[in-house]
């Protein structure tokens, strides 16, 4: 039997194996999933929540089969990115990943601006990292249309603040998942915070809570 591009499966007794050469819909209890593979990622992002009885749940999954990037790697995004934000200017930044050598991280050819970057997307990439400079760090209905591939993307905000913000999303074929900043990078963020994940705010000393 040839295999198609993309194949639609059912969960009965858990994930089943991968099917389609791109990607497989997989419908399971808690509902409808993208599930794709490249040779260094492997995620499910969901597409639409359901309870589907008879079916167990498969929930979703993020797995970077490469191992995780090094502080060293996000050190080197972070000075990229505070270099350009001081000419406000955005920023494209990718790592990529060889077997002999393991992670590089790259500039592309590219066309930057205030708001915007133009470039070609290159192959065989990990992550796309682009920056806001002053802005915050959120993806746009442009990211959104951009960025159509397996891949992890981020964003990079604020960072003429004291309150430099991230995000991360796991994207797949036009299906996206916010991911924490700890999936794709070992060590500490530093000052970064994590717009997606940060969400509980500390009580300041002195502040009056209703009753």
């Amino acid at each position: 039997m040839t295999a198609t591009l993309v194949e639609y499966l059912i969960a009965r007794d858990g994930v089943p194996p991968p099917s389609g050469l791109a990607y497989d819909y997989l419908l399971g209890g808690d509902g409808l999933y993208v599930a794709a593979r490249n040779r260094c990622l492997e995620a499910r992002v969901p597409v639409a929540a359901a309870t589907v009885r008879g079916l167990p749940p498969v929930y979703p999954s993020l797995a970077l089969k490469t191992g995780r990037l090094a502080p060293a790697m996000w050190n080197r995004i972070v000075v990229e990115a505070r270099a350009w934000g001081r000419e406000r200017r955005e920023v494209l930044l990718v790592v990529t990943h060889d077997d002999a050598a393991g992670y590089h991280l790259l500039r592309p050819r590219q066309i930057v601006g205030a708001t915007r970057v133009l470039y070609r997307p290159m192959t065989n990439v990990l992550m796309e990292v682009h920056s806001h400079h002053s802005g915050p760090a959120c993806f746009s209905p442009t990211d959104d249309a951009d960025e159509q591939r397996l891949c992890l993307y981020g964003v990079l905000g604020r960072l003429d603040s004291e309150g430099p913000e991230v995000a991360l999303r796991i994207g797949a074929y036009g299906h996206f998942m916010s991911v924490p900043w700890e999936a794709a990078f070992e060590g500490e963020r530093g000052d970064f915070r994590d717009v997606n994940f940060d969400c509980l705010q500390p009580v300041m000393q002195g502040d009056v809570l209703p009753d």
